[in-house]
């Protein structure tokens, strides 16, 4: 992998505004819908500044995000929902990851393409279902979904059926992913520093990139409380389709 520095060197200034842009958009996405934000800002932003600095960069800048969209909807989140979850999920995530910081360029591309392409008929398959599960059953998920997490973005798509046979919906699902994946990219983002796969360049990025990521919480935001607005599911699965290609292809090509 290139160190941050280089990286950075090679960022002009239209590239930096592709970067705000897909930071921005992607957080708008995420306030509105609940999930996937940080699966679809790696796909934007790995063209950009590469695939194996994508995962750090994209945990630290989500820090940022989810502490902002965690404060914008702290009133809305079930703690103990949370709780239940992330008491299993924690040591799954810590696993998951210190797993990443020893695989190759070539397999974070293979892994992160795989997932983005699985991840489509998943969610078609869990979206049928609203599992009403109490909070041992939400302990017991949270072991599939720190495992996934830690590794790769887009974990949180799983707990969805749950959280909606639990009623948690609106502001509520908003708030409760965005405290889920405060814990969850902050823990990453310590293991990911103690391996060092964080340099100071890359923390800079991360950093601009999630402040890139506020003014688009707050929009979403807005247009969660004033309207009953939906991504188009198709404009998504599109995005994340050609996502998994893309790193599919680019795991195909390092040699």
């Amino acid at each position: 992998m290139e160190s941050g520095l280089s990286l950075l060197d090679q960022l002009d200034w239209s590239t930096l505004i592709l970067v705000a842009i897909a930071a921005f958009s992607t957080a708008l996405f995420h306030s509105v819908a609940g999930f996937a934000g940080a699966l679809l800002l790696s796909v934007c932003l790995a063209p950009l500044i590469g695939v194996k600095a994508v995962v750090p960069v994209v945990a630290l800048a989500m820090i940022i995000s989810n502490i902002n969209r965690t404060l914008l909807f702290r009133e809305h989140i079930n703690w103990r929902v949370y709780g239940a979850i992330i008491i299993t999920g924690l040591p799954g995530i810590i696993l998951g990851a210190v797993v990443y910081l020893y695989l190759s360029v070539k397999a974070v591309a293979f892994v992160l393409g795989c997932f983005l392409l699985v991840t489509i008929p998943l969610r078609r398959l869990l979206k049928k279902r609203n599992y009403n599960v109490g909070l041992r059953g939400f302990s017991a998920v949270g072991v599939v979904y720190g495992m996934i997490s830690g590794t790769v973005f887009g974990g949180g798509m799983i707990l969805g059926p749950f959280f909606l046979g639990a009623g948690i919906v609106g502001e509520s699902l908003v708030g409760i992913v965005a405290a889920l994946g405060l814990t969850l990219n902050l823990t990453k983002t310590i293991v990911f520093g103690a391996g060092k796969l964080l340099d100071p360049a890359l923390i800079s990025l991360g950093l601009v990139v999630g402040i890139c990521t506020v003014p688009g919480g707050m929009l979403g935001k807005y247009i969660v409380k004033r309207s009953k607005a939906t991504v188009h599911t198709l404009l998504v699965e599109t995005l994340m389709f050609f996502g998994g290609c893309y790193f599919i292809y680019q795991g195909l090509s390092l040699s």
